[in-house]
């Protein structure tokens, strides 16, 4: 039989993804045909408790296998793996003790692995080419070790002069905006970005802007700021004087809504809701309610498109203005963001930690630009085929650092045969978003949008959802029937 080497599952939940992974498992390791065969494939997950899953999954079924009364009793998966292997039930039983002795035997190299744990595993293999210290220790409490490093760059005011002038300035500046003085919350949420894999672009980039760029910018807004506001108050009044020299009062408009918007905007109050009803239908519909007659209805009907123009003109105005106000707001903890990396980087190398958040962040640095990274090199003779499980929960950052292993075993083939990936996923059943888990992979790759192997993707669909089947609905019904009429 024919098999594609590079295959996507999409596997919704109950549809039987485990007993789909591990008969794919099997199914490679037994044509293999090599008692250590396990050793080249690796199985990725994203939990401890999906690992020992896997695992027991694995072992559980070899056992089961290996035993007689599959021989004469073989369940689904032990046919299909005859048939799919050309195995006589026999041969496939000899196969299984012989393997299930061969995996116990080196439990060691039975690589079921989280996907930090492999990173972990790489790291800690080629911490010295990566120039790391060699008996570092994974610290897995980021948020304690960000606040570390955040009071260490607070207890500097009184030395640093222009550390200190920005804090102070931006201690003042929430003062002014009635809130508390202590600045060493906002410190700790912009910190945050340090770690998050989706802000990696954004905070290197900022890593090469100093104080001074930060002020200049700063003054840049202000200066935005003060003529934005200025222009929508000119705006605004401007209109409110046409009421008064066309003698329109505010009562001759629906419920004087439109005379409030401008005279709030006159009056540099901003914070407006632009979701109203009158809003959305300030070209379309009257502005003036039934009992408006004569001349003024005329009026107003008149100045209605100049009065839509002004209304979209100021709404445009005080979004940017908004915009800017909440850049300003983040400018200063921005500023220190670098000088709180330095704090961290201080923290680590003293206490010989590195953060588990920075393991796919080192290992990018150390692969992009290199056409066969050498860590890749050395792991890609070990590892031959590819399970990925939970893919929909991938961050971006993760499957770069993947591709160019799997690439290697994929596009090259040794000893007659190539290597393999197999890719199961949910995009409905994504949950890691906040790490950096991006779903529309799966999706894109399922869809063939993107191919980033030489081999296509052949796609896949499990559409049976085993847990819906009518003798688990119907016992459910009348299980929980039987409980609302006995308690």
């Amino acid at each position: 039989m024919n098999f594609s080497p590079f295959s996507i599952y999409n596997a919704s939940a109950g549809s039987g993804k485990t007993y789909t992974l591990v008969k794919e498992y099997l199914f490679t390791l037994f044509k293999m045909n090599n008692p250590q065969g396990f050793k080249h494939i690796l199985a990725i997950t994203f939990t401890n408790k999906a690992v020992s899953e896997m695992k027991v999954r694995i072992l559980e079924t070899l056992k089961q296998f290996s035993e007689e009364s599959s021989v004469a009793n073989p369940g689904s998966m032990f046919k299909s793996l005859c048939y799919e292997l050309s195995l006589t039930p026999h041969e496939l039983q000899q196969k299984s003790e012989i393997l299930l002795n061969s995996i116990l035997h080196n439990y060691g190299a039975f690589d079921v692995s989280t996907i930090d744990g492999f990173t972990h595993k790489i790291i800690r293999t080629f911490a010295r080419d990566l120039k790391l210290s060699q008996t570092f220790e994974v610290e897995l409490d980021t948020e304690s070790l960000l606040s570390e490093a955040v009071d260490a760059l607070i207890s500097k005011t009184g030395t640093d002069t222009l550390l200190t002038s920005t804090l102070l300035d931006y201690a003042i500046e929430k003062l002014d905006d009635d809130k508390s003085w202590d600045i060493s919350r906002d410190l700790n949420d912009i910190a945050r970005l340090l770690v998050k894999e989706n802000n990696l672009v954004y905070v290197q980039a900022l890593r090469e802007k100093s104080f001074e760029d930060f002020e200049l910018f700063k003054k840049e807004l202000r200066l935005s700021l003060s003529k934005t506001e200025s222009l929508v108050k000119s705006k605004a009044q401007h209109v409110l004087d046409l009421f008064t020299e066309l003698d329109l009062e505010h009562s001759c408009f629906n419920s004087g809504y439109l005379p409030k918007h401008f005279l709030n905007l006159a009056e540099g109050k901003f914070n407006i809701n632009f979701e109203a009803k009158w809003q959305q239908e300030i070209e379309s519909k009257p502005l003036y309610p039934n009992r408006i007659k004569g001349s003024e209805a005329l009026t107003i009907d008149r100045i209605q498109p100049q009065l839509a123009s002004v209304f979209h003109e100021t709404k445009q105005d005080v979004q940017r203005f908004n915009f800017f106000k909440n850049l300003y707001k983040n400018i200063t903890p921005l500023s220190v963001l670098n000088s709180i990396n330095k704090e961290l980087e201080a923290i680590q190398l003293e206490s010989n930690k590195l953060l588990i958040s920075e393991f796919n962040t080192i290992i990018s640095e150390e692969i992009k630009n290199q056409p066969t990274p050498f860590i890749y090199e050395r792991l890609g003779e070990k590892f031959k085929h590819y399970f990925i499980d939970e893919f929909q929960d991938t961050s971006v950052l993760q499957w770069e650092n993947l591709k160019p292993l799997i690439s290697n075993s994929l596009e090259q083939q040794q000893h007659d045969q190539t290597g393999s990936l197999l890719l199961v996923g949910d995009a409905k059943q994504s949950i890691y978003r906040w790490r950096g888990g991006e779903a529309e992979q799966f999706i894109d790759l399922y869809n063939k949008t993107t191919i980033p192997f030489q081999v296509e993707q052949e796609v896949k669909s499990l559409g049976s959802n085993y847990r819906s089947f009518k003798e688990i609905v119907s016992f459910n019904n009348r299980f929980f029937q039987f409980l609302s009429e006995t308690h």
